[in-house]
């Protein structure tokens, strides 16, 4: 069956009320539309696109000389799956991605990935990518891919080491990171990385360095590559972004090659296609039966077009129980997993909470706000309906309690909140500094597997509160560390705000 993608909930009361964001981003999607109409349907076919081709040229020559020089043609035609579309690309690429193609994150090469490019880039005015990479400010000094980049920790290659071919997804976050921590690991450990990275747009791909592969149909060629750089082992990082067959085409490359595979799992996709076990609803779901799931993907999308909900769990447990090793972040995450695999689950802590600093207690004057911070990229499933519901009760009961997000939302805050927006690592102190935040909310409904920004608060010494729900949970009990509050809690705001100003109440210093 077909479904939406990716996911999608229910709209929020705050979406409700911006219609200019709702307008704009229909905007959006009507001048893409009738850019494609116009690239697609005229200048690429049919007799006026002959005549204006090579007038749109001539006036673009300056730029496409420019971008021509980062563009692989063949690898910019394998990311089209329709052979027709493909044929009609094919009559010019790189007029293509100049006009159109770097509008929906195609790749001009296999060492540019423009959503990483992206990602690195954080608070810079980004159009295409590319161009940017040309002509924008530090032109060229800027990585251009996870290769390019190199994992932290990662040593060079080491000629006589045998080595793990790893597949990784394109999306980056905390799964990305808890991958980087392990391959050091590894690598410390006595082998040779080969980082093979998902296409976006193009599910079938693997990109390992400046070298592409096609894993449907041309899995001959990464058998060599890897036979002769001495590949002993698979690892396979997340399956999402690639097809149903992703799973056939380890299992078959795993034997071609005669070698192991084994599985990172950072969250649930295995078990949920909207990766979270959070409903359209914006409610966590805690595994619900298959029948469940059908219908919640039926009504509110998955991270997959094309699947049966009835059997996905049952392949990916199949997928599973053939693996050598079972990685997980946490305990937590490996008890949640247990009850649906007979094959033993190995926990491997990307960090060492022992080392990390006491928690100070904040001092309040009887007048002065609380001030509440939520640290990282907020969703749904991150928490973003709590926070905007907590807003709410904050404004209407006009108590001492400021609420800020350190980081990015999906959804549009009420107007109370401050919202700093995404911002790179080495500005974490100063966006802390500048919020000087009392204590940090965590307000997740999913069991989390590890949060490496709950990290990033307990090493500052920050109070925590959060629900009572997956590895930051465990984490701050094992500690001795926190406030942790029943989960029920998320869906009634007053009840959440109450336990807030007790908090405030007990850090209040009295003469």
């Amino acid at each position: 069956m077909h479904y939406t993608t990716p996911s999608r909930y229910d709209a929020s009361t705050s979406q409700r009320a911006a219609p200019r964001e709702v307008l704009r981003a229909e905007w959006e999607r009507v001048s893409l539309w009738l850019a494609r109409v116009f690239v697609e349907r005229l200048l690429l076919a049919g007799a006026i696109g002959r005549v204006l081709r090579p007038a749109l040229r001539r006036l673009l020559a300056s730029d496409l000389s420019l971008l021509a020089s980062c563009f692989d043609r063949d690898f910019y035609l394998s990311q089209f799956e329709s052979g027709g579309y493909r044929r009609l690309v094919s009559r010019d690429p790189l007029l293509h991605y100049a006009l159109l193609g770097w509008c929906s994150g195609r790749w001009p090469s296999p060492d540019f990935d423009p959503h990483f490019y992206r990602r690195n880039n954080v608070g810079m005015k980004i159009a295409d990518p590319l161009r940017h990479h040309l002509k924008g400010p530090g032109e060229g000094t800027s990585p251009t891919s996870v290769a390019q980049a190199k994992p932290r920790g990662l040593p060079p290659w080491q000629a006589g080491r045998k080595a793990i071919l790893v597949f990784n997804h394109s999306r980056g976050g905390g799964s990305s990171h808890y991958l980087d921590l392990y391959l050091a690991d590894q690598a410390n450990g006595g082998f040779n990385i080969l980082l093979a990275q998902a296409v976006r747009h193009a599910p079938t791909l693997a990109v390992v360095g400046r070298y592409s592969f096609d894993l449907g149909s041309g899995q001959h060629r990464l058998v060599d590559f890897a036979r002769r750089r001495g590949v002993a082992g698979i690892l396979v990082n997340h399956l999402v972004d690639r097809p149903m067959a992703m799973m056939e085409w380890v299992r078959e490359l795993s034997s071609r090659l005669g070698v192991p595979y084994n599985v990172i799992l950072h969250d649930y996709y295995v078990l949920c296609p909207r990766v979270d076990l959070v409903t359209g609803d914006g409610t966590f779901c805690g595994v619900a039966p298959p029948e469940a799931c059908f219908r919640c993907v039926a009504e509110y999308g998955a991270e997959l077009s094309r699947f049966d909900p009835l059997s996905w769990r049952r392949d990916h447990l199949a997928f599973l129980e053939d693996a050598g090793r079972i990685v997980v972040p946490s305990e937590d995450s490996a008890e949640r997993l247990r009850p649906h695999l007979r094959k033993t689950i190995s926990v491997w802590h990307p960090e060492d909470d022992r080392s990390l600093p006491p928690e100070r207690t904040p001092q309040l004057s009887a007048d002065e706000a609380l001030r509440v911070a939520v640290l990282g990229a907020l969703n749904v499933s991150k928490g973003l309906r709590v926070v905007q519901a907590l807003a709410d009760a904050i404004q209407q009961a006009a108590v001492p309690l400021e609420l800020s997000v350190l980081g990015p939302t999906s959804e549009r805050l009420p107007a109370g909140v401050t919202v700093t927006g995404a911002y790179r690592p080495n500005e974490l102190d100063r966006i802390i500094g500048d919020a000087a935040p009392h204590i940090l909310l965590f307000p997740a409904i999913w069991p989390e597997t590890w949060s490496f920004v709950l990290t990033e608060g307990l090493r500052r010494g920050l109070p925590i509160v959060a629900f009572d729900l997956g590895a930051p949970a465990a984490r701050l009990r094992a500690m001795g560390r926190g406030r942790l509050l029943p989960l029920a809690l998320s869906t009634q705001p007053q009840r959440l705000l109450e336990e807030l100003l007790r908090l405030r109440d007990g850090y209040i210093v009295r003469t």
